[in-house]
């Protein structure tokens, strides 16, 4: 199920990026990245503080999932916004080099949010340990064997402690370990939106 899914949200992103040119591919491509960096940078310390404030303290099943994608919506909505006013007029490239290019970005995007999605089902409230059929284990591959998940992780573990140069993301490689153990209590008959972390 979840590779159909994936299948989807490839098919549908690279779709949307392709008919915009290739002017547009490349800074759809920016936009996306950095706005997938901000939002899995910061979701946890803004989840942490939403909960100290009380009303929402207990829904941490739902905070999460719904911090990391609004939070992902807003930034790409201004990084967009930005780079629209600064480039208002689309370079015009020759046909072949046109094809071509907005053929490979609009499938970079499509894979972007590909790993994205994986990343973001690791937080789904879904009242299941596997979320349409993935992630049984938290060592789990998903999607033909590439492990989205698993790669996004990896880029933000490393970009964290190289490019980002602060404390890396999830620096004790845990990250499908906590929420699977999350996702397990979650599926509990007697468990609601409510978990302490």
């Amino acid at each position: 199920m979840l590779f159909l899914v994936l299948l989807l949200v490839l098919a549908a992103t690279a779709a949307g990026v392709w008919f915009q040119g290739l002017w547009s591919a490349a800074i759809t491509v920016v936009n996306m990245l950095l706005a997938m960096i901000v939002a899995t940078s910061f979701f946890e310390p803004i989840c942490t503080a939403i909960e100290g404030v009380g009303a929402a303290a207990s829904y941490t099943y739902l905070l999460d999932f719904i911090v990391l994608w609004v939070l992902f919506a807003f930034t790409y909505s201004i990084l967009r916004g930005i780079t629209d006013m600064i480039s208002s007029k689309p370079i015009k490239f020759d046909m072949p080099v046109e094809m071509a290019g907005r053929s490979v970005l609009a499938l970079f995007c499509g894979w972007l949010m590909v790993v994205f999605v994986t990343f973001s089902l690791h937080l789904a409230p879904l009242n299941s340990a596997s979320p349409l059929g993935a992630f049984a284990t938290p060592a789990s591959k998903s999607f033909m064997g590439f492990a989205p998940d698993k790669m996004w992780l990896g880029f933000m573990y490393s970009r964290s402690r190289q490019a980002l140069g602060g404390a890396p993301f999830d620096p004790k490689a845990d990250f499908p370990l906590r929420y699977h153990d999350r996702r397990v209590k979650y599926s509990a008959p007697e468990t609601s939106l409510r978990f302490q972390r």
